[in-house]
């Protein structure tokens, strides 16, 4: 059993002695919690014990102060949930907004870049002079806003994921109800607002809202496999019945199972299979069997994916980088700084200055090397992605499994409810010959199957014949339900039906039965069931074209061949017949399975109809695309092999039978030898299965193994569908291949499933098949229990890692490039290339924009064209190992050209400021090719079409580190034109390579789909525009010349290396990737061996029976086919 139940003891006072109590006050809470705890533990029947000493059930309806005719009468409602509680799911309370906040704020990242600000402040203000300080502030500033942008974006999407899955809790609540009796009047209840003491209507298929009391009991079974693990149908029934049953057997209970006694307890969360009958709630809420899993199931915590433990690590080597890079240019500062003062022989106060100003532009470096936008892109884009994924409905639990969902690449689903709607469908019937039904058509003339003279006998038979409700939420057994669905495709309406055919006697279904009859009017038998039993009692047909005509051995073999043809599809077949009668016929002869001689013996065969759960219309075109997309889908399923065959074939999970296995579950669990702990080698063992207990005893955590690994590495190559499976079965096949490298989603829909959907990669459950306890384990809730959801789910899944390799192809770019390129400058030239403040607009400003604009682009068909991402790459692929470092050379070589050999091509023009006493005489500061006045000792411009027509060099200090452009900025404060252009020309470079960035698989088209992402768009013109006011407007704030920074020649010359980018990116395409082994890691070497396996053909899709977790680039080795060996 897979469930782990908290216990819950109790301690009673001899106040609380649950053995008495005075009848006029209502029973303890504790003495029912005792029933019931007594029920989940039998071992025969210690439940009536219990109820036997409280007096019997008569005790249960004084001691609650109900009516078990009435219901409760309401006046009392408030005191009662005080002593008993209510039955509302009382979840741990959301956190607020600032409790969110704080908790990003505990970020160690987060932590140090607030360090970082507040020592960028400081230094900033207080080591520079006056005519700076108004400026010193701003980059610290920046880095503070940027912690509170990332902080802010964290606490804001925790919060929108809290209200929208509490959102779907309320809208459960409301569509979940049951039927209940109130001061004498039947209503429809939410399972929230049911108390102690309320009478429920029990009715096969509804599921218990909490733990009851059955008063009322009418063939009556229960699955309790979701609560108690027992998979055979648990037989429920009357106290008085039950404790008569338990006399009779109680000397003989050593040699009977714990079930042979009916219960008369109803555990909540289990399932009605058979019967009718009432309740009375007993126990509710966190005090209830299905309350305590939920409060388990709210204290668990979630466990890092694979994608942030990658990128913290990442993060990690790019701080490490960050720190050499600015280790080293710190020890090139201080070195030059050392022999310039040894040669100079003076420490003068501005060398102070200097020296803190070599400190800031280190610290500025380890600022830009930190990825403090590593934490946002990964939020933006979870939370851009969940919000759009609602859409696609996709409701996501757990933030990581939006980002899993790219790595999947297989896929255990349910038949049930996923593939096929979960709803029964009439597809064929048999009058004469077999003819099919269009189930997915909503109006049908039912005078196309059966003549008009036989449809009162087909409306009697199907309609009137039954109790199941089809409106509001529906009730009643599917069989059923399909019957009335088919009736209304007829127009026929089956309430007005059953108002005019009034039944005096209604015989129920029971699975010993196998059959449901009605009397109706004294006059006619009506009877439905299965197939080859109601065959056996008929010796007449009703013909649609002969009338009633005898069944001779001929006509019988038809109808044997019809049903046997019908099950060959999955279909369940229900014969429609009737009998005649004349008064009073003889209900007292009765068999041992509960069946009247008068309903086995001269009927009359109407039709016989197959009923299936039809396949979604859009499941084949979904398991298709999953082939293509390299994903591996499994069908698990409870129906048998034939159905389950069926059901494959017809939605292309199996396409080639000798190419495929189709196992049970009990026969794939025998060949695998189940599983055993990793350590122990047994099934069962001391080790505990969590952490905390782990810890408390000191003991290693058990980790399940497969126990025959060999022979399941033979099995799950061709195992596509595993039929009459088990909880078991499911689980171990998921431990299987998990241990093998898959990274695997399951659906679910049950509290069995509770295990499996925890320990999967990514548990999807039915947003509305599936329970609470289920949807509480899951990662995606399914608003539409639709298979292709999860398909749009990993589309989303890949799109989030292309999104963070697009950011991260960018982000590297600029990181390398100004951390290499400011260590290159102080070593030849004495200074960082770029400012402080250039580097944080960098960084920031426009990392920020990038990120969004990058997050916000939608998936692209193309992504499910593609094999998973592997589990193995890096997050640097070897393309874009190769893009990140051309561009950074590229970008660093233009700088460099630009530094060196700027003066000799860039152009200079004359301005207002050369008239200005600050460049007087002093023009050679602007111009490089100024006339020298030997005269006057001045440089001039006699005219600017020979002289002064080219940039100047305006580096701070020469190579051989006397002072150059710095004695003039320390009069004037105007920064380097020169400079402004090699700030300009970085930003521009980066702008384009941020459009680059748009690919990272070498795609040729770097534009295609860039219109339809306004927001990208506008990001681009808006980091230009803004570009174009800081380099205008910047001045000294942004270290840009103070007249009006740029002229247009100059801008163009800028934008002219940024399109250099775009080039050097198809200059790159050609050029080999390096292999992929330089860039794993050692650890990951001797995983990266992948198998491939023979492919097939279906609907021009061509995909391989094996699809497995790897890029398309890699090499593959081939398996034998152990097919033959299993198909024997």
């Amino acid at each position: 059993m897979f469930q782990e139940v908290l216990s819950y003891e109790q301690n009673l006072s001899a106040s609380q002695d649950v053995t008495r109590y005075d009848p006029q006050q209502m029973i303890p809470k504790q003495a029912l919690m005792k029933i019931v705890s007594a029920a989940q533990d039998r071992r025969f029947a210690e439940e009536i014990d219990e109820l036997e000493k409280l007096q019997g059930i008569s005790s249960i309806e004084s001691g609650l102060k109900t009516n078990f005719t009435f219901g409760l009468k309401g006046d009392d409602f408030e005191q009662r949930n005080l002593q008993y509680g209510d039955n509302l799911k009382h979840f741990t309370l959301p956190n607020t907004y600032m409790q969110l906040l704080f908790q990003a704020l505990e970020d160690c990242m987060i932590r140090i870049l607030l360090g970082a600000s507040i020592v960028s402040i400081v230094i900033g203000v207080f080591t520079v002079d006056d005519d700076h300080r108004s400026f010193a502030w701003i980059e610290g500033f920046a880095i503070f806003m940027a912690v509170l942008i990332s902080c802010n974006v964290t606490a804001i999407n925790d919060y929108w994921k809290q209200s929208q899955f509490q959102n779907l809790r309320q809208m459960e609540e409301m569509r979940r109800t049951v039927v209940v009796w109130r001061d004498g009047c039947r209503m429809d209840l939410s399972y929230s607002l049911v108390m102690v003491g309320d009478i429920i209507q029990i009715c096969e298929g509804m599921e218990i809202p909490a733990d009851c009391i059955v008063i009322e009991a009418a063939d009556l079974t229960v699955d309790e496999s979701e609560m108690t693990g027992e998979t055979i149908p648990i037989k429920k029934d009357t106290y008085d019945n039950c404790i008569k049953q338990r006399n009779k057997l109680k000397n003989r209970k050593s040699r009977l199972s714990k079930y042979d006694v009916p219960s008369p307890v109803m555990l909540g969360g289990t399932k009605v299979l058979s019967g009718e009958g009432k309740m009375v709630v007993a126990v509710v809420g966190e005090s209830s069997s299905i309350g305590k899993i939920y409060y388990q199931l709210t204290t668990q915590e979630e466990e890092p994916t694979p994608l942030q433990l990658q990128l913290e690590e990442f993060a990690l080597q790019i701080r490490q980088f960050g720190l050499i890079s600015a280790g080293l240019i710190l020890f090139v500062f201080l070195m030059r700084f050392g022999i310039d003062r040894i040669k100079e022989g003076s420490f003068e106060k501005e060398h102070i200055r200097e020296l803190v100003n070599f400190f800031i532009i280190s610290i500025t470096v380890i600022i830009v090397a930190i990825p403090e936008c590593l934490p946002l892109i990964v939020t933006l884009n979870l939370a851009y992605s969940t919000k759009r994924m609602l859409q696609d409905n996709n409701l996501v639990r757990k933030l990581a499994a939006c980002e899993t969902m790219g790595r999947v690449d297989m896929v255990l689903t349910c038949k049930t409810g996923i593939l096929t709607p979960n709803k029964m469908s009439v597809v064929q019937l048999w009058n004469e010959e077999l003819m099919d039904i269009d189930a997915y058509k909503e109006r049908l003339n039912l005078s196309t199957y059966l003549p008009a003279h036989m449809h009162e006998l087909f409306i009697q038979s199907a309609i009137v014949n039954g109790t199941p409700v089809i409106r509001g939420e529906g009730q009643g057994n599917k069989t059923e339900v399909a019957m009335l669905l088919f009736a209304e495709q007829f127009g026929i309406n089956y309430e007005k039906e059953r108002n005019t055919h009034l039944a005096t006697k209604k015989i129920p279904f029971s699975s010993r039965r196998k059959r449901m009859s009605t009397i109706i009017g004294d006059k006619r038998l009506v009877i439905k069931g299965a197939g080859e039993i109601i065959l056996e009692g008929c010796n007449k047909l009703h013909s649609k074209s002969k009338g009633i005509i005898p069944i001779d051995s001929s006509i019988r073999t038809s109808i044997e061949l019809a049903i046997q043809q019908m099950a060959s599809q999955g279909l369940s077949t229900i014969a429609l017949a009737y009998k005649d009668i004349k008064g009073n016929q003889d209900l007292e002869k009765i068999n041992e399975n509960g069946v009247y001689q008068i309903e086995t013996v001269d009927l009359t065969l109407i039709a016989i109809v197959g009923i299936k759960d039809i396949l979604r219309a859009e499941v084949p075109l979904g398991i298709a695309a999953c082939k293509t997309a390299g994903i591996k889908v499994r069908m698990i399923t409870g129906d048998n092999k034939l159905t389950a065959l069926a059901i494959a074939k017809e939605c292309g999970i199996l396409i080639d039978e000798n190419q495929s296995l189709v196992l049970e579950g009990a026969d794939f669990l025998n060949r695998i030898g189940g599983l055993v702990c990793k350590q122990c080698q047994t099934s069962k063992c001391d080790c505990p299965r969590d952490q905390k207990s782990a810890y408390q005893l000191d003991k290693q955590i058990r980790v399940d193994t497969i126990k025959y690994g060999a022979e399941f590495d033979k099995i799950y190559p061709f195992l596509d569908v595993l039929a009459r499976s088990r909880s078991e079965d499911k689980y171990a096949l998921l431990v299987g291949l998990q241990e093998r490298g898959y990274v695997v989603a399951v659906t679910g829909d049950g509290t069995s499933d509770v295990p499996i959907l925890k320990k999967a990669d990514v548990g999807f459950v039915m947003g509305i098949g599936g329970t609470e306890v289920a949807r509480q384990s899951a990662s995606i809730v399914l608003l539409d229990d639709n298979f292709n959801s999860i398909l749009k789910a990993a589309l989303w899944g890949r799109n989030i890692y292309d999104s963070i390799k697009k950011f991260l192809q960018f982000q590297l770019t600029v990181n390398i490039a100004i951390s290499v390129l400011t260590l290159l400058s102080v070593i030849v030239i004495k200074q960082a290339v770029l400012e402080p403040i250039q580097m944080l607009w960098i960084n920031l400003i426009m990392n920020t924009f990038a990120q969004l604009a990058l997050v916000t682009e939608s998936p692209t068909p193309e992504l499910l064209k593609r094999n998973p991402q592997n589990i193995n790459e890096d997050m640097i692929s070897p393309k874009m190992f190769k893009n990140i470092l051309g561009q950074a050379i590229y970008q660093m070589v233009v700088i460099m050209v630009l530094i060196f050999y700027g003066q000799t091509f860039i152009p200079e023009f004359k301005g207002e400021e050369d008239e200005s006493i600050v460049f007087k005489g002093k023009l050679q500061y602007k111009y490089s090719n100024t006339y020298f006045d030997e005269t006057n000792n001045l440089h001039i411009c006699p005219n600017y079409t020979d002289y002064c027509n080219l940039i100047s060099f305006n580096t701070d200090y020469y190579i051989d580190g006397s002072e150059n452009y710095q004695s003039f900025y320390k009069e004037t404060y105007i920064p380097s034109r020169q400079f402004t252009v090699i700030f300009n020309t970085f930003v521009i470079m980066q702008l384009f390579n941020f459009i680059n960035a748009r690919r990272v698989r070498n795609e040729i088209n770097i534009f295609k789909g860039i219109l339809s992402n306004t927001f990208f768009l506008t990001t681009v013109f808006g980091i230009l525009a803004l570009q174009l006011i800081i380099v205008t407007f910047g001045g000294i704030g942004f270290h840009c010349y103070s007249f009006y920074g740029l002229n247009i020649e100059q801008w163009l010359i800028c934008l002219t290396f940024g399109v250099g980018s775009l080039v050097v990116r198809l200059i790159l395409r050609v050029i080999p990737d390096p292999k992929n082994r330089s860039l794993t890691r050692p650890d990951q070497m001797n995983n990266s061996q992948n198998l491939t396996f023979p492919t097939v053909t279906m609907h021009d899709y061509k995909y391989q029976v094996q699809s497995l977790s790897l890029e398309s680039e890699s090499e593959n080795e081939n398996l034998n086919n152990p097919i033959q060996e299993y198909q024997s």
